[in-house]
């Protein structure tokens, strides 16, 4: 057998725990990242089975197995989660709390909600991996490379899809090709492209010609040091002929850092998300056909059946305070045999660490969106006159009723326009 020793550090609040929501490091949540990388990755359902196990009446164990073998005082990084409020006590219309919105589920400062707890950043772990000795040295690696990618492309626990749960490797030892580096260092475009470059390349599949495939399904992005007039230049471009009473307009920055006047300083975790939460928020605010379409269909007069944002990842909720009487709340979801589920957003925000220097990376995974035998659809909870229902169980029933209206499924142009509309005014830079 052969072992690898990685030394962690949490870079982001890391909201990561078992059933009962209380924070800590679980080995099956790491395990269930790094799969997923290696499937997303190319890795073949074969060598993700011998690598990882698999479950089902023919169960077997993985060939890797993950174990925490030194870890810090929970107690002293445990924190709760709270959002940013404006003197009257309303939550403030941020980047960062609008990526963090259900981790702290209260509308006024006051109302006695929800609330999650996590582990600070600077809580650190070590981990340990044991490596089958019946793995091929091609299996290492390629688990190697879905291991970087889920530490340096992804994020750990929820909100993670959204910056949250970044940890990094701050040393990795052990008895394994060391073909690719897993401590920054350097310039940091240099070295991600460098890494991921690498990784790719085994995952590769030949064509007939034996030449090898050039299909990549990954775009990594990686966000500059900016003016924050440009990202407001940029905001007023991308919302032309919007309105709206609640129209995400104004990046004005929050966070504690000295330099916010003129530049916007990349110096912390909350500037990262905070940006990168406000350029998703301003780019999907009000945004039409989706807000004429989906007000319409709660109307009752669909005239478009296509919500292009949900694309973005599902559910996605709407709620019109314009409309005054009856329903005015809705939610898209992708619908099974009557079963709603979710969908994971394409893009994933992530902050990498390199010395004293953090950066924001913008990770878009174009996979299928949804499967042929899936369905897209708007779901409206109807509404009855209860004062003609006969009984308490009747009118229950009849409140829980829902509406389903069937919807076009989105395609990727959307999110390509939000990243290239970045692009253009130099917000960001595409990597790979």
């Amino acid at each position: 057998m052969k072992e690898i020793r990685l030394s962690c550090e949490v870079i982001t609040p890391l909201f990561m725990g078992g059933a009962n929501m209380e924070p800590e490091i679980r080995t099956q949540s790491i395990n269930g990242v790094v799969r997923w990388w290696f499937r997303t990755l190319g890795g073949s359902k074969e060598e993700e089975k011998r690598l990882f196990g698999w479950t089902g009446e023919k169960s077997n164990k993985g060939m890797v197995k993950f174990c925490i073998i030194r870890k810090d005082n929970i107690d002293r990084y445990l924190k709760t989660y709270e959002k940013q409020f404006n003197q009257g006590g309303y939550v403030l219309q941020t980047g960062l709390n609008y990526i963090a919105f259900s981790l702290d589920q209260r509308f006024k400062k006051e109302h006695n909600k929800p609330k999650r707890q996590y582990l600070d950043v600077g809580y650190s772990f070590d981990l340990k991996i044991i490596l089958s000795s019946f793995l091929e040295k091609d299996e290492i690696k390629k688990f190697l490379g879905a291991l970087w990618c889920a530490f340096y492309l992804g994020n750990f626990g929820s909100r993670a899809r959204r910056g949250f749960g970044s940890i990094m490797v701050r040393e990795i030892s052990g008895d394994f090709d060391n073909f690719i580096s897993f401590a920054p260092k350097g310039n940091i475009k240099g070295w991600l492209t460098s890494n991921y470059e690498k990784i790719r390349g085994l995952f590769e599949k030949p064509k007939e010609n034996n030449e090898k495939s050039k299909e990549n399904n990954i775009e990594i992005y990686i966000f500059e040091k900016l003016d924050k007039d440009i990202i407001n230049e940029w905001i007023k471009e991308v919302q032309k002929e919007r309105n709206g009473k609640y129209l995400a307009r104004n990046y004005n920055p929050q966070g504690v850092n000295p330099a916010f006047g003129r530049l916007v300083g990349l110096y912390n975790w909350r500037d990262l998300l905070d940006l990168m939460g406000f350029t998703l928020m301003a780019y999907r605010s009000y945004l039409d056909p989706d807000y004429t379409n989906a007000k319409a269909i709660i109307q009752g007069r669909p005239n478009n059946n296509i919500i292009e944002r949900a694309i973005f990842g599902l559910p996605l909720n709407f709620h019109f305070s314009s409309i005054k009487q009856g329903n005015n709340r809705g939610t898209v979801f992708p619908v099974k045999g009557g079963e709603k589920l979710r969908r994971a957003s394409p893009l994933i925000f992530k902050v990498i660490k390199n010395g004293n220097s953090l950066y924001g990376l913008i990770v878009f995974i174009k996979e299928s969106f949804l499967p042929d035998d899936i369905d897209l659809k708007f779901v409206i909870k109807t509404k009855n006159n209860q004062d003609n229902l006969q009984n308490q169980k009747e009118a229950k029933k009849q409140q829980n009723q829902e509406k389903m209206i069937d919807l076009q499924k989105p395609d990727y142009s959307l999110i390509e326009d939000y990243l290239n509309s970045l692009k253009n005014k130099n917000i960001i830079w595409r990597l790979i």
